[in-house]
């Protein structure tokens, strides 16, 4: 809308222009400048993307300035700014293709204007013990979040404390938040410059290596920064990937001597009281330390953690720099989308992340707490954790384990695949099971290990960002999977707003079309282009322009995890989908919450497993249980993002699916399956009988041509009104009845899972195998004339002595008996 008013606002040599923009006035800015430059003549483009850029830009710099509240007077004094700011922008920019850089620049130059004016410390939440309440995990006890340094710098993490301390020296935040702005301005300006005359694809390359570089220049916060764009090959083109290794390949150390001196004062005495050796240079370097290898005076081999000097009070000025940059973004995209997410918040949790990462002693007990959860789980036995030495382990230094690995993302693609397939393990324990993941995967934090006991095994490392999930979004998460793979559109939007996507009162007929629209793409038969987490980010960025859609602080540090981990897979595999390999363990979580009573989950576990009318859907309960015991369909057999019906072609036996369902684990399916499965025997059991019947009868058939065949002698039957005797024919005809076609069609069809279970083979070219013995076939007659339990069970059980199946109804016997009475009473009621 503020788009068509101060489109208004340009002068003639802009109409034309403007014209193309207001007809286009619906979609967002940014698109409007794409669609206008790509539809009008060369001559016409320069002016289309001048025209583009100032509405956009005086858009934002009119709102900034705007008074809110009072909408005329604020739109009045915003045309006027419009008019003013296009005009010097014209008088000074020195070629036409120079316009849109200098208005972006404007417009930063107004937003953060306002910043500066507006900027509050955002609000935290506090305990008892005043210590900030978040996701991040803080392991050690509660009295450190009052601890400060030697200068009264806190040392945990607090907006409000880190405004007071720097609130005594405004210059140097000032200075700080000058030189960030120093090379961000002219960047954005320029990058969007070449986005809106076309020449992004020629600069890309250019820009990629001044952010690079202005990054390095800023120092460990940026640097981190970049590391987490670093391993996003899907996204970022090569040029940009290229420049961006080097903020994981080079970066600078510093002194071994200060390091030594670090060690020094926080071991408080000399180093060879503690190490027999020490390596005289690093032997790696990352944006917060480095490392050395070293080796204690009982001979082990360890690795030597040391922070860089002064990272503390460096990366707290950074946080202020990025809480400010995050203000402007905020005002920035509130006049171009409606996406309402506070990007302060966001900055303060990755910021609490960072600041928490300094503590190398809360590092040290979250690698011990990982370890234990990784020993603890025994699908987890392909990675390890190195051992720490809390004795020897301060703040500032930190003592562990000695590997010797290779970077996983360092080695052929077939080892990147089999590392991944571990690597997957443990995070999705972490996400789904534990509550307590690695926020900061990135590829040399994941190493290969190359020799000693562990040869062969991933190892992880660097356990500063760890961050906790409770298990109420945990179960969340869970049904917004299911409620999006069963399109469920209501159940999701329940679920976003319980994840704080949306909003508490968001209008649901505004949302769920666009939420449809986006989100069905990722579905059997969608179409998207790409199947990854990265394609489905960028497409929930495009609802943010059309609802008001928002990003949780908690999924930043989860999206961290998710993005690193799949961008380090997709070198090895460029098909990889997290989401389709993470179903077994949204299953698992599935069954295992639903089995220990949580209504959210079992109604979950019903929307997956049963259709409109209350059936079980045989091949999705198929695909979820091979899921159950860790079998994943292929990309190739999935037709979607999430693809619930997606049998593995190879999957676990009817056995090992049977010994699920009579474990602990399986005992949330039971009562759904229970009924399907006493109709299946049902069914079963009057086409075996009916067949044995029948050749029952051919036996007892005179050899003579034309002599009668004898009657059969009457076998007593159970009834409501009594004791009868009925012929065996029509005893057959009351209790077994000949399968209908729909029946027929399902013990053909559907039912092939509830066969497998039963241990019954079906033969593609013969059908089922059902033939029995006629003193069987009688055996089952009389036990079902009889009505006894005991009769009816040994009748069944023997039925099915040859099949797998027996242990199973054996099992469940008290269940599927009632289920199997209630089909038999309906039929002995018409008796």
């Amino acid at each position: 809308m503020e788009g068509r008013v101060f489109a208004t606002a340009l002068q003639r040599p802009l109409s034309e222009a403007r014209t193309t923009l207001e007809l286009a006035a619906p979609q967002p800015a940014t698109q409007r400048v794409t669609q206008a430059i790509r539809h009008r003549e060369p001559h016409i483009k320069a002016q289309v993307s001048l025209a583009a850029a100032g509405v956009i830009s005086t858009a934002a710099a009119a709102r900034l300035i705007s008074l809110r509240g009072r909408r005329s007077l604020a739109a009045q004094k915003s045309r006027h700014q419009a008019r003013v700011l296009v005009s010097s922008v014209l008088r000074n920019a020195t070629a036409l293709e120079e316009a849109p850089q200098k208005l972006a620049e404007e417009a930063i130059k107004a937003a953060v204007a306002t910043v500066d004016k507006d900027d509050v410390p955002g609000k935290e939440v506090l305990d008892d013990e005043g210590c900030r309440v978040s996701y991040v995990s803080h392991q050690r006890d509660a009295s450190s979040c009052q601890q400060v340094d030697e200068d009264g710098l806190p040392l945990v993490y607090s907006v409000t404390k880190l405004n007071e301390y720097w609130g005594r020296s405004p210059g140097e935040l000032t200075g700080r938040w000058g030189d960030f702005l120093g090379f961000a301005t002219p960047w954005i300006a320029k990058a969007f410059g070449a986005g809106v005359t076309g020449n992004l694809k020629n600069e890309e390359a250019n820009l990629a290596r001044e952010a690079v570089d202005a990054m390095q220049t800023l120092g460990p916060t940026f640097i981190k920064l970049g590391q987490v764009l670093s391993i996003r090959p899907d996204v970022l083109p090569p040029a940009a990937m290229k420049e961006l290794s080097r903020l994981q390949d080079e970066i600078a150390t510093f002194d071994s001597d200060t390091a030594r001196e670090i060690i020094r004062k926080e071991y408080g005495c000399e180093l060879d009281a503690v190490f027999s050796e020490l390596s005289d240079e690093p032997v790696a370097a990352a944006s917060l330390a480095q490392v050395y290898k070293g080796r204690l005076l009982d001979g082990t081999e360890v690795a030597v953690k040391v922070q860089r000097p002064n990272a503390l009070p460096t990366i707290s000025k950074d946080l202020y720099v990025m809480r400010k940059a995050a203000g402007v973004v905020t005002e920035l995209v509130n006049n171009l989308t409606a996406q309402s997410t506070d990007f302060k918040a966001l900055v303060e949790t990755f910021g609490e992340g960072l600041y928490t990462e300094l503590d190398f002693q809360n590092e040290a007990l979250n690698q011990i707490k990982m370890s234990e959860l990784i020993e603890q789980t025994p699908n987890c036995k392909g990675v390890i954790v190195p051992n720490v030495f809390m004795e020897h382990t301060t703040r500032r230094v930190l003592v562990s384990q000695w590997i010797d690995g290779t970077k996983l993302s360092e080695l052929p693609a077939e080892r990147i695949k089999a590392g991944i397939r571990d690597a997957q393990e443990v995070f999705l324990n972490q996400l789904l099971a534990w509550g307590f993941f690695h926020g900061d995967p990135h590829p040399g934090n994941l190493l290969y290990v190359n020799s000693g006991p562990d040869e062969g095994k991933l190892v992880l490392l660097d356990f500063g960002f760890v961050a906790q999930i409770p298990e109420e979004d945990r179960d969340n998460i869970v049904t917004a999977v299911i409620h999006l793979g069963t399109q469920n559109w209501d159940g999701l939007i329940d679920d976003l707003i319980a994840l704080k996507f949306l909003a508490q009162d968001c209008n649901r007929t505004t949302v769920t079309p666009v939420i449809q629209r986006v989100l069905r793409q990722y579905l059997v038969g969608g179409g998207a282009a790409a199947m990854n987490f990265s394609a489905l980010g960028q497409d929930l960025l495009t609802m943010t322009t059309e609802i008001p859609f928002s990003i949780p602080p908690y999924v930043s540090l989860l999206a961290r995890s998710i993005v690193t981990l799949e961008g380090i897979a997709l070198k090895g595999n460029p098909s990889y989908q997290l989401v389709g390999e993470a179903y077994p363990y949204v299953v698992r979580k599935l069954l295992e919450r639903s089995g220990d009573g949580s209504a959210q989950l079992t109604m979950a576990l019903r929307g997956l497993l049963l259709d409109a009318n209350g059936r079980v859907q045989s091949v999705r309960l198929s695909a979820l249980l091979q899921a159950a015991v860790g079998v994943a369909a292929a990309a190739s057999d999935r037709q979607g993002f999430i693809d619930f019906d997606a049998v593995p072609s190879e999957g676990a036996d009817s056995e090992q699916l049977v010994l699920f369902l009579l474990s602990p684990s399986g005992r949330s399916v039971k009562p759904l399956i229970v009924k399907e499965l006493a109709t299946t025997i049902d069914l079963v059991v009057r086409s075996a009988t009916r067949s044995g019947f029948l050749q029952f009868k051919q036996a007892l058939k005179p050899p003579l041509p034309f002599a009668p065949m004898p009657p059969l002698p009457p076998v007593p039957l159970i009834t409501p009104r009594g004791l009868k005797l009925k012929a065996p024919e029509d005893l057959l005809d009351i209790l077994e009845p000949k399968l209908g076609r729909d029946e027929e069609i399902y013990l053909q069809s559907n039912a092939q899972v509830f066969l497998g279970l039963l241990g019954i083979e079906v033969d593609p070219n013969k059908g089922l195998d059902l033939s029995v013995s006629p003193k069987r076939v009688m055996d089952v007659l009389g036990a079902l004339a009889s009505q006894k339990d005991d009769d009816v069970r040994n009748a069944v059980s023997q039925l099915l002595s040859q099949r797998r199946g027996r242990g199973l109804v054996t099992e469940w016997w008290g269940d599927v008996y009632n289920n199997l009475q209630e089909v038999w009473g309906k039929r002995l009621a018409n008796v």
